[in-house]
């Protein structure tokens, strides 16, 4: 029986620390993107890709039209709104989450049209980051 030097041991258990450590990093890293991706497609004006983080059920509010919406007939008014008013700019104002790993940010929308406020809610559920509130309204 061939016994490997303690230094060799130690080592092996820093490299299996640092390779969960990597795991965890990357793992949060991905579910921040997740919020990126949907604040990319809110400036890209593509109501396809939002609604590709929506949860089954949005709460959602555009302009005058408000109400829970099923993931496609709130896809509808979200592209409907966009074709109406396309982007000029979209700033992020203010980002933030809550202890319970909600996220939620507020962004100005400028359009041709006038100025909008964006308010977005996400939370964490099975198949990831979803959207459960989404809402644009005018200044």
């Amino acid at each position: 029986m061939i016994l490997a030097p303690s230094y060799l041991k130690s080592s092996s258990i820093l490299m299996k620390k640092n390779i969960l450590f990597l795991f965890l990093i990357l793992s949060l890293a991905s579910k921040a993107d997740t919020f990126d991706d949907v604040v990319n497609a809110i400036k890209q004006a593509s109501a396809k890709d939002v609604s590709k983080f929506f949860n089954s059920t949005v709460e959602l509010t555009v302009v005058n039209t408000e109400g829970v919406y099923s993931k496609p007939q709130a896809e509808m008014i979200v592209k409907n709104f966009f074709a109406a008013n396309p982007p000029k700019t979209v700033s992020i104002q203010h980002r933030g989450a809550s202890a319970q790993g909600a996220k939620y940010a507020i962004a100005n929308y400028e359009t041709a049209q006038g100025k909008f406020r964006v308010y977005i809610f996400m939370k964490e559920s099975a198949t990831g980051m979803l959207i459960h509130e989404l809402r644009f309204e005018k200044e």
